[in-house]
């Protein structure tokens, strides 16, 4: 995922070099590599034949919230084998033995000589670790470097120099990537020389050298041929979607994960449809200040006192599904300590990632099961209330200090909850459980486990992705629901208004609902189906009752 945007970089994309030895002219190019190829007796002409160029630099992100099952695909799938032959590995092995035992003989023949050397080394050493105490490496933390989007999730950074054309690339993209990979130490902001304050007088601080120039080791650069943008990163889907098929297949699909919610959710069926369609839902189309497609779905009357951690086992059946998810109990401490918002660093001069920088297609879980009585300080409402702006906008305003900026997101939120949801919903879904499936969850989530076995759980994981592909249109004679929106308002009152966000709602609803059994346009069956659901659902909701489970 594309985590931040540096200012582009110029280089010299092709030069003369003049051989003193020889006295040969050569053109080199400095095209995808960050040093340049110059060899001992050879010199730059900086006259003739020197053509400058500028290339994007780009720091990516391994994608935030990839699930365990996405990553071993793609090791598998990525895996280049002949790297773990036997015969590379001792060879190495043997090279270093001969070395240690040449250096050893050595040290023995010429004790005094190397002694000469290291204390050589050690004068070279000395200025640097007396002059900065507080040396270039000390300057930021390893954490700072790699500035991760989700706290205690293993990932990787690097930076990437783009030579094509990037105007269609923004922050949060995904893209996949071939090119060169350069991890000259030398690259390193630690390295980089002292320069003379009145020739060169000082643009950047240490700490900004640093950031944009972390040790390759940490931070690799990669030099692109290759740059695609992709519109998911499940990687059982390699080829385009082939729509006839991925309809045809959708029913059996939903049959699989219909049984396995509906059990999950405690043997309630209306729940674990609500919970398809909002795996399936993604942002369609943007209208003004409307995102239409979203779809946060609020499961409130978890049964909490019997199963304290209910929300929890949930997720981890749930993200076995997705391809990217976060899991974010609501705490008081984590709504007070956590960096939701990103934050341009000017001092650094690049974006501190933070928790709500997620790419699109990621489904975050909210645990407010999780919250206990406390005192929310000012870094808390404010985190609480960017959680309301994402799932009411879909945007996400970025902290730039002197002013915001909104930058539009696709995540799919689910709040799980007690009561009524703190934050706003599209869609609230009080659970109710049957006595029967309480009595025995743990027995049922072995059951779900053990029913979803690999190649079931690929049939579902391939259809959550290819429903949010699909394309799905809407014709203009739809006169049944013409003629039930009329129907609706002619028996609303006051108390029970029917209004056009109502309708709105429904169509949302309808067109999941559709997808979700393998249909690319809205049909009676469905309309009737989806009236069903949303009539059931507003009933639970006024009858609600103190959950007592």
């Amino acid at each position: 995922m594309v985590q931040d945007m540096h200012n582009p970089e110029f280089y010299f994309e092709q030069y003369e070099v003049f051989n003193t030895s020889t006295n040969e002219t050569k053109i080199k190019s400095g095209k995808f590599r960050d040093t340049s190829d110059i060899l001992e007796n050879e010199k730059v002409n900086y006259t003739e034949n020197l053509t400058s160029g500028q290339r994007q630099t780009v720091v990516v992100v391994s994608m935030p919230g990839l699930s365990d099952w996405a990553q071993d695909i793609e090791h598998k799938q990525n895996h280049l084998k002949h790297l773990e032959e036997q015969p590379n590995t001792s060879k190495r092995l043997q090279n270093a033995a001969k070395l240690k035992r040449s250096y050893d003989e050595t040290e023995d023949e010429n004790g005094e000589a190397m002694e000469v050397v290291d204390e050589a080394a050690c004068v070279n050493k000395e200025p640097r670790t007396k002059e900065n105490m507080n040396s270039a490496a000390n300057v930021v933390s390893r954490e700072h470097l790699l500035n991760f989007p989700l706290p205690d999730v293993a990932s990787k950074s690097c930076i990437v120099k783009i030579y094509e054309d990037t105007d269609n690339l923004k922050v949060n993209d995904m893209i996949e990537v071939i090119g060169f990979l350069s991890v000259d130490p030398t690259l390193s902001g630690e390295f980089q020389p002292e320069k003379n304050a009145l020739i060169e007088p000082e643009v950047e601080s240490e700490a900004e050298t640093i950031t944009h120039n972390p040790p390759p080791s940490l931070v690799p650069r990669l030099h692109a041929v290759y740059v695609k943008k992709l519109e998911h990163c499940n990687p059982l889907i390699t080829e385009a979607i082939d729509q006839d098929t991925v309809l045809k297949e959708a029913n059996s699909a939903r049959e699989h994960l219909l049984k396995a919610l509906t059990e999950l959710l405690l043997g309630d069926r209306l729940a674990a449809e609500y919970l398809i369609c909002h795996l399936i839902a993604c942002v369609y189309l943007r209208q003004d200040t409307i995102a239409l497609g979203q779809f946060c779905l609020n499961l409130s009357n978890l049964p909490t006192q019997k199963y304290p951690n209910y929300a929890k086992q949930l997720y981890d059946i749930i993200k076995q599904f997705v391809t990217k998810s976060y899991y974010l109990p609501l705490t008081i401490d984590n709504m007070n300590t956590m960096t939701l918002l990103p934050k341009k660093d000017y001092e650094c001069n690049r974006l501190t990632s933070g928790v709500l920088q997620l790419s699109k297609g990621t489904h975050l879980v909210l645990d407010e099961t999780k919250m206990e009585q406390g005192r929310l300080d000012n870094t808390g409402v404010h985190n609480v209330a960017a959680l309301g702006h994402l799932i009411k906008n879909q945007k996400v305003e970025y902290d730039f200090k002197y002013y915001k900026m909104e930058f539009e997101s696709d995540i799919s939120v689910l709040v799980l909850s007690e009561g009524k949801s703190l934050l706003p919903s599209d869609y609230h879904v009080p659970l109710k459980p049957e006595e029967s499936s309480l009595e025995i969850f743990d027995a049922i989530v072995e059951a779900a486990t053990y029913y979803l076995k690999e190649d079931i759980m690929n049939i579902i994981r391939v259809y959550l992705t290819n429903l949010k592909l699909v394309k799905y249109t809407i014709s203009e004679d739809l006169q049944f629901v013409e003629e039930d929106f009329i129907e609706m308002r002619s028996k609303a009152d006051s108390s029970n208004p029917v209004t056009a966000d109502d309708l709105h709602r429904l169509l949302v609803l309808a067109r999941l609902v559709s997808l979700s059994r393998g249909r690319d346009t809205l049909l009676k069956d469905c309309w009737d189906d989806t009236k069903r659901m949303e009539a059931e659902r507003l009933q639970r909701v006024k009858n609600r009752v103190q959950s007592t489970f």
